[in-house]
């Protein structure tokens, strides 16, 4: 993490060949899209991470602060990483 420099939220849902992202400087907004998002796909996951600006206008990525998976009328949301060991459906 960048001493004195604030992080950004960065949210992402992938759905398939499909799915959305976005970039705010607040965590709880922040999770509210990524879960919109996710809620407009029948089966998918998603993730909220801290970031910070890099050069060559990437991220340098921090800690995952909430995942979530939906499959149908399922959704699981979780506090921290669980990106890749979610839920088998979502493999």
């Amino acid at each position: 993490m960048p001493v004195g420099q604030e992080a950004f939220a960065v949210w992402e849902v992938e759905a398939g060949d499909r799915g959305a992202c976005g970039v705010t400087d607040s965590r709880a907004t922040a999770q509210r899209e990524m879960v919109s998002a996710l809620e407009s796909f029948p089966r998918g996951r998603g993730r909220v991470r801290l970031a910070w600006p890099a050069p060559g206008l990437v991220y340098r990525y921090g800690e995952t602060l909430v995942t979530a998976h939906r499959y149908g009328r399922v959704f699981v949301s979780v506090r921290g990483d669980a990106w890749e060991s979610g839920p088998p459906w979502t493999g």
